[in-house]
Protein backbone atom coordinates (compact mmCIF):
# COMPACT_ATOMS: atom_id res chain seq x y z
CA UNK A 1 0.00 0.00 0.00
CA UNK A 2 3.01 2.31 0.14
CA UNK A 3 2.76 3.10 -3.57
CA UNK A 4 -0.75 4.52 -3.07
CA UNK A 5 0.51 6.93 -0.42
CA UNK A 6 3.38 8.00 -2.68
CA UNK A 7 0.98 8.55 -5.59
CA UNK A 8 -1.35 10.78 -3.57
CA UNK A 9 1.57 12.72 -2.13
CA UNK A 10 2.94 13.29 -5.64
CA UNK A 11 -0.24 14.46 -7.40
CA UNK A 12 -2.21 15.94 -4.48
CA UNK A 13 -1.55 19.59 -5.37
CA UNK A 14 -2.54 19.11 -9.02
CA UNK A 15 -5.73 17.28 -8.14
CA UNK A 16 -6.59 19.85 -5.50
CA UNK A 17 -6.13 22.71 -8.00
CA UNK A 18 -8.30 21.04 -10.67
CA UNK A 19 -11.11 20.39 -8.22
CA UNK A 20 -11.14 24.01 -7.01
CA UNK A 21 -10.97 25.29 -10.58
CA UNK A 22 -13.90 23.10 -11.69
CA UNK A 23 -16.02 24.16 -8.76
CA UNK A 24 -15.26 27.82 -9.41
CA UNK A 25 -16.44 27.57 -13.04
CA UNK A 26 -19.58 25.77 -11.99
CA UNK A 27 -20.51 28.33 -9.37
CA UNK A 28 -19.77 31.27 -11.68
CA UNK A 29 -21.52 30.11 -14.87
CA UNK A 30 -24.13 27.64 -13.57
CA UNK A 31 -27.18 27.99 -11.44
CA UNK A 32 -27.41 27.18 -7.81
CA UNK A 33 -29.04 23.81 -8.47
CA UNK A 34 -26.41 22.76 -10.98
CA UNK A 35 -23.67 23.99 -8.71
CA UNK A 36 -25.06 21.99 -5.82
CA UNK A 37 -25.29 18.79 -7.88
CA UNK A 38 -21.88 19.20 -9.40
CA UNK A 39 -20.42 20.01 -6.02
CA UNK A 40 -21.94 16.86 -4.54
CA UNK A 41 -20.61 14.71 -7.37
CA UNK A 42 -17.14 16.19 -7.22
CA UNK A 43 -16.93 15.95 -3.45
CA UNK A 44 -18.19 12.36 -3.58
CA UNK A 45 -15.67 11.47 -6.26
CA UNK A 46 -12.97 13.16 -4.24
CA UNK A 47 -13.78 11.22 -1.08
CA UNK A 48 -14.35 7.83 -2.74
CA UNK A 49 -10.66 6.82 -3.13
CA UNK A 50 -10.02 7.74 0.49
CA UNK A 51 -13.06 5.75 1.55
CA UNK A 52 -11.79 2.72 -0.37
CA UNK A 53 -8.29 3.11 1.03
CA UNK A 54 -9.68 3.34 4.55
CA UNK A 55 -11.77 0.19 4.03
CA UNK A 56 -8.74 -1.60 2.58
CA UNK A 57 -6.60 -0.72 5.59
CA UNK A 58 -9.38 -1.81 7.96
CA UNK A 59 -9.69 -5.14 6.13
CA UNK A 60 -5.92 -5.66 6.09
CA UNK A 61 -5.79 -4.95 9.82
CA UNK A 62 -8.58 -7.46 10.46
CA UNK A 63 -6.86 -10.11 8.32
CA UNK A 64 -3.54 -9.47 10.07
CA UNK A 65 -5.14 -9.86 13.50
CA UNK A 66 -6.85 -13.06 12.37
CA UNK A 67 -3.55 -14.38 11.01
CA UNK A 68 -1.79 -13.65 14.31
CA UNK A 69 -4.57 -15.40 16.22
CA UNK A 70 -4.33 -18.49 13.99
CA UNK A 71 -0.54 -18.57 14.32
CA UNK A 72 -0.84 -18.43 18.11
CA UNK A 73 -3.40 -21.25 18.08
CA UNK A 74 -1.08 -23.30 15.85
CA UNK A 75 1.85 -22.83 18.26
CA UNK A 76 -0.35 -23.80 21.23
CA UNK A 77 -1.63 -26.88 19.41
CA UNK A 78 1.89 -27.92 18.40
CA UNK A 79 3.06 -27.56 22.01
CA UNK A 80 0.16 -29.62 23.35
CA UNK A 81 0.76 -32.29 20.69
CA UNK A 82 4.48 -32.51 21.57
CA UNK A 83 3.61 -32.92 25.26
CA UNK A 84 1.11 -35.63 24.38
CA UNK A 85 3.71 -37.53 22.33
CA UNK A 86 6.23 -37.31 25.19
CA UNK A 87 3.61 -38.61 27.63
CA UNK A 88 2.91 -41.53 25.29
CA UNK A 89 6.62 -42.40 25.10
CA UNK A 90 6.92 -42.16 28.88
CA UNK A 91 3.89 -44.43 29.33
CA UNK A 92 5.52 -47.06 27.09
CA UNK A 93 8.72 -46.91 29.15
CA UNK A 94 6.84 -47.08 32.45
CA UNK A 95 4.77 -50.07 31.30
CA UNK A 96 8.00 -51.89 30.46
CA UNK A 97 9.51 -50.93 33.81
CA UNK A 98 6.47 -52.08 35.79
CA UNK A 99 6.85 -55.55 34.29
CA UNK A 100 10.51 -55.78 35.31
CA UNK A 101 11.57 -57.89 38.31
CA UNK A 102 14.90 -57.39 40.15
CA UNK A 103 17.38 -60.24 40.62
CA UNK A 104 16.86 -62.39 43.71
CA UNK A 105 18.19 -60.71 46.85
CA UNK A 106 18.01 -57.20 45.41
CA UNK A 107 15.50 -54.36 45.51
CA UNK A 108 15.04 -51.59 42.97
CA UNK A 109 15.68 -47.92 43.74
CA UNK A 110 14.30 -45.77 40.90
CA UNK A 111 16.56 -43.02 39.57
CA UNK A 112 16.39 -40.49 36.77
CA UNK A 113 19.28 -39.38 34.58
CA UNK A 114 19.84 -35.64 34.88
CA UNK A 115 23.11 -35.33 32.96
CA UNK A 116 25.27 -37.32 30.52
CA UNK A 117 29.03 -37.01 30.01
CA UNK A 118 31.06 -38.16 27.02
CA UNK A 119 32.06 -36.99 23.57
CA UNK A 120 30.98 -39.29 20.76
CA UNK A 121 29.79 -42.01 23.15
CA UNK A 122 28.28 -41.51 26.64
CA UNK A 123 30.71 -42.66 29.33
CA UNK A 124 29.12 -41.37 32.56
CA UNK A 125 25.78 -40.18 33.88
CA UNK A 126 24.55 -38.14 36.82
CA UNK A 127 21.42 -39.45 38.55
CA UNK A 128 19.04 -37.73 40.98
CA UNK A 129 19.70 -40.10 43.90
CA UNK A 130 22.44 -39.99 46.51
CA UNK A 131 23.34 -40.61 50.12
CA UNK A 132 19.89 -39.48 51.23
CA UNK A 133 18.48 -42.39 49.22
CA UNK A 134 20.99 -44.91 50.66
CA UNK A 135 22.95 -45.03 47.41
CA UNK A 136 26.44 -46.51 47.76
CA UNK A 137 29.55 -46.76 45.61
CA UNK A 138 29.71 -49.86 43.36
CA UNK A 139 25.95 -50.44 43.33
CA UNK A 140 24.88 -51.70 39.88
CA UNK A 141 22.41 -49.82 37.69
CA UNK A 142 20.05 -51.36 35.17
CA UNK A 143 16.99 -50.47 33.16
CA UNK A 144 14.33 -52.61 31.54
CA UNK A 145 16.73 -53.37 28.68
CA UNK A 146 19.77 -54.53 30.60
CA UNK A 147 22.93 -53.58 32.48
CA UNK A 148 23.89 -49.88 32.51
CA UNK A 149 26.88 -49.52 34.83
CA UNK A 150 27.84 -48.88 38.44
CA UNK A 151 27.89 -46.02 40.95
CA UNK A 152 31.38 -44.49 41.32
CA UNK A 153 30.78 -41.35 43.41
CA UNK A 154 27.94 -40.31 45.73
CA UNK A 155 26.84 -36.93 47.10
CA UNK A 156 23.82 -36.03 49.21
CA UNK A 157 21.25 -35.91 46.41
CA UNK A 158 23.11 -37.07 43.30
CA UNK A 159 25.49 -39.82 42.21
CA UNK A 160 27.82 -40.45 39.29
CA UNK A 161 27.47 -43.62 37.24
CA UNK A 162 30.23 -45.23 35.20
CA UNK A 163 28.57 -46.62 32.09
CA UNK A 164 29.41 -49.85 30.28
CA UNK A 165 30.50 -47.68 27.36
CA UNK A 166 33.36 -46.16 29.38
CA UNK A 167 36.58 -47.67 27.91
CA UNK A 168 37.92 -48.07 31.47
CA UNK A 169 34.96 -50.24 32.50
CA UNK A 170 35.12 -54.05 32.63
CA UNK A 171 32.45 -56.63 33.45
CA UNK A 172 32.84 -60.40 33.74
CA UNK A 173 30.29 -62.13 31.50
CA UNK A 174 29.27 -65.51 30.16
CA UNK A 175 27.45 -66.76 27.10
CA UNK A 176 23.95 -67.65 28.27
CA UNK A 177 23.72 -70.88 26.22
CA UNK A 178 27.23 -72.32 26.28
CA UNK A 179 28.28 -70.81 29.65
CA UNK A 180 31.63 -69.82 28.12
CA UNK A 181 33.11 -66.83 29.90
CA UNK A 182 34.84 -63.61 28.92
CA UNK A 183 35.34 -59.94 29.76
CA UNK A 184 33.09 -57.32 28.15
CA UNK A 185 34.66 -53.92 27.51
CA UNK A 186 34.16 -50.99 25.18
CA UNK A 187 36.69 -49.76 22.63
CA UNK A 188 35.91 -46.48 20.82
CA UNK A 189 37.26 -47.88 17.55
CA UNK A 190 35.46 -51.24 17.79
CA UNK A 191 32.48 -50.86 20.07
CA UNK A 192 31.62 -53.45 22.73
CA UNK A 193 33.84 -56.53 22.54
CA UNK A 194 34.50 -59.74 24.49
CA UNK A 195 38.04 -60.43 25.63
CA UNK A 196 39.51 -63.77 26.73
CA UNK A 197 37.00 -65.99 24.92
CA UNK A 198 38.87 -69.20 23.93
CA UNK A 199 38.97 -69.99 20.24
CA UNK A 200 37.31 -73.35 20.92
CA UNK A 201 34.39 -71.72 22.77
CA UNK A 202 30.90 -72.60 21.57
CA UNK A 203 29.86 -69.06 20.68
CA UNK A 204 27.97 -67.79 17.66
CA UNK A 205 26.16 -64.76 16.32
CA UNK A 206 22.91 -64.07 18.15
CA UNK A 207 24.02 -65.55 21.49
CA UNK A 208 22.88 -63.68 24.59
CA UNK A 209 25.64 -62.38 26.89
CA UNK A 210 24.93 -61.90 30.61
CA UNK A 211 26.93 -60.94 33.68
CA UNK A 212 28.65 -63.90 35.32
CA UNK A 213 28.61 -62.61 38.90
CA UNK A 214 32.40 -62.80 39.21
CA UNK A 215 34.13 -59.72 40.57
CA UNK A 216 31.62 -59.02 43.30
CA UNK A 217 29.90 -55.95 41.80
CA UNK A 218 27.33 -57.25 39.35
CA UNK A 219 24.99 -60.12 40.26
CA UNK A 220 24.80 -62.97 37.73
CA UNK A 221 22.27 -62.98 34.93
CA UNK A 222 22.07 -59.27 34.05
CA UNK A 223 21.72 -58.87 30.29
CA UNK A 224 24.75 -57.15 28.76
CA UNK A 225 24.15 -57.63 25.04
CA UNK A 226 24.02 -59.92 22.03
CA UNK A 227 26.85 -61.37 19.94
CA UNK A 228 26.89 -59.75 16.49
CA UNK A 229 30.09 -61.26 15.08
CA UNK A 230 32.65 -63.97 15.86
CA UNK A 231 35.96 -64.51 14.08
CA UNK A 232 38.62 -67.14 14.78
CA UNK A 233 42.21 -67.61 13.75
CA UNK A 234 44.34 -70.73 14.16
CA UNK A 235 47.26 -68.53 15.21
CA UNK A 236 45.33 -66.83 18.02
CA UNK A 237 44.19 -68.45 21.31
CA UNK A 238 41.11 -66.21 21.62
CA UNK A 239 38.14 -65.29 19.44
CA UNK A 240 37.36 -61.80 18.22
CA UNK A 241 33.82 -61.24 19.47
CA UNK A 242 31.72 -58.11 19.01
CA UNK A 243 28.55 -57.32 20.94
CA UNK A 244 25.57 -55.06 20.58
CA UNK A 245 24.65 -53.72 24.00
CA UNK A 246 21.14 -54.50 25.21
CA UNK A 247 20.65 -50.96 26.52
CA UNK A 248 20.54 -47.90 24.29
CA UNK A 249 23.09 -45.59 25.90
CA UNK A 250 22.07 -42.65 23.73
CA UNK A 251 18.60 -42.45 25.29
CA UNK A 252 19.04 -43.14 29.00
CA UNK A 253 16.26 -41.71 31.17
CA UNK A 254 14.75 -43.91 33.91
CA UNK A 255 17.18 -46.28 35.66
CA UNK A 256 17.18 -48.59 38.66
CA UNK A 257 19.85 -48.91 41.31
CA UNK A 258 20.18 -52.47 42.57
CA UNK A 259 20.19 -52.31 46.35
CA UNK A 260 21.06 -55.51 48.18
CA UNK A 261 18.31 -56.67 50.53
CA UNK A 262 19.07 -56.88 54.23
CA UNK A 263 19.67 -60.50 55.37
Amino acid sequence: MKWISNLFARYWRSVHFLIIFQLSLTFVFGGDQIASRVSGVVVGAFHYPFFMIRNTFVELSRVNQENQRLQQELVEFSTRFSRFEEMERENVRLRAILGFDPPAGYSLVPAKVISIAGDLVPTAAIINCGLNDSVEVDQPLINEQGLIGRVVTVASDVATVQLLTDPAHRVAVRIANSRDMGIAKFKPSQGMILDNVPVQANIKEGDLVVSSGLGGIYPPGLVVGTVVSVSRSEEEPFCDVHLETAADFNSLEELFILGMDEP
